[in-house]
């Protein structure tokens, strides 16, 4: 397994950086109500000074928003670095990070969607345990979710986060295969990481528990984006398979439907020789779970338990 790079625990008083290395952000009241509820929580905050600018759809040029993100990763102040939202055009960024400041200072890097680019880019670069958790002007602009704050704040300021991945007891996963596996905990969003196949920011995924969710997906695009990780050789040598939320999904045209989700994961799942578990709620739902990429799990699809074997911080 990949040498990892584990970050400090986070510890009050500290300071989050706040960046947009995607998409724009059209209200900044959600910004200034995340800087309220960090500080709230006895934290300082540190804004990118190009996180409420715009270039288009982008929060800036592609320049000024790396320049937002490397300031970041190089400031020995900021034990923490935050999206605010997800979008597009964390990708056009990868080749311009500096990895080299990632692997002298490991911080904690948190988001999701979007920022399943970078989160992959730096565990295949740098080899940095991330998080997929809250978006600091999605969750964290109003009042969260208590499921989503407990299991965040949980996994970044403790060192013992060994054991069962906690999830609402409300919300059990589906078996879609049993059987027991063990790997390094990577994906994200599908869409991205699919993108990052067959660039040098795409990890290795051979033996690896690939959790994948996505959201606005048509069932065909699902289908030729699964194929694609067939075809790429993925799915078949996989350790485990983490089924998250297809939120909003539809067929391209309703009168000619291509298939629905199910369908989808019926023509997928046969060819895997690996424990599947279904319905984890993370990414792109408001109630989530934190997922720390990076660290090796273990999961049981008689018991449909994710088991966190070594701690996301230290």
């Amino acid at each position: 397994m990949k040498r990892l790079l584990r970050p400090k625990a986070l510890r009050r008083g500290e300071v989050i950086g706040l960046v947009a290395p995607a998409g724009a952000l059209w209200r900044p009241e959600r910004v200034e109500a995340c800087v309220r509820y960090l500080e709230g929580l006895g934290y300082r905050v540190e804004v990118g000074l190009h996180a409420l600018g715009n270039d288009g759809a982008f929060s800036g040029t592609d320049a000024q928003r790396l320049a937002d993100l490397n300031g970041m990763l190089r400031d020995p102040r900021i034990r923490a670095v935050m999206a605010l939202r997800g979008g597009y055009g964390t990708p056009r960024l990868l080749d311009r990070i500096d990895y080299a400041a990632v692997r002298r200072d490991p911080k904690i890097v948190v988001g999701y969607s979007d920022i399943t680019a970078l989160q992959m880019a730096l565990f295949r670069r740098a080899g940095l345990v991330t998080f997929s958790g809250p978006l600091g002007a999605v969750e964290l602009a109003g009042r969260p979710d208590p499921v989503t704050e407990e299991s965040f704040w949980r996994l970044v300021t403790s060192r013992r986060t060994r054991g069962r991945l906690p999830l609402p007891a409300d919300h059990p996963l589906e078996a879609r295969r049993v059987g027991v596996g063990e790997g390094p905990l990577l994906g994200g969003c599908l869409s991205l990481v699919v993108a990052l196949l067959g660039t040098p920011f795409s990890p290795d995924y051979r033996g690896a528990v690939l959790a994948l969710e996505d959201v606005h997906e048509q069932f065909h695009r699902l289908d030729r984006m699964l194929t694609q990780l067939r075809l790429a050789g993925v799915l078949g040598r996989l350790g485990g398979m983490l089924l998250g939320q297809f939120t909003q999904t539809s067929a391209a045209d309703p009168a000619h439907p291509f298939h629905d989700l199910e369908a989808v994961w019926d023509s997928v799942l046969p060819g895997l020789r690996c424990p599947v578990l279904a319905d984890l709620p993370y990414g792109h739902v408001a109630r989530k779970v934190t997922l720390p990429w990076g660290i090796p799990v273990r999961v049981d699809g008689a018991k449909r338990s994710v088991l966190l074997l070594e701690s996301a911080v230290v």
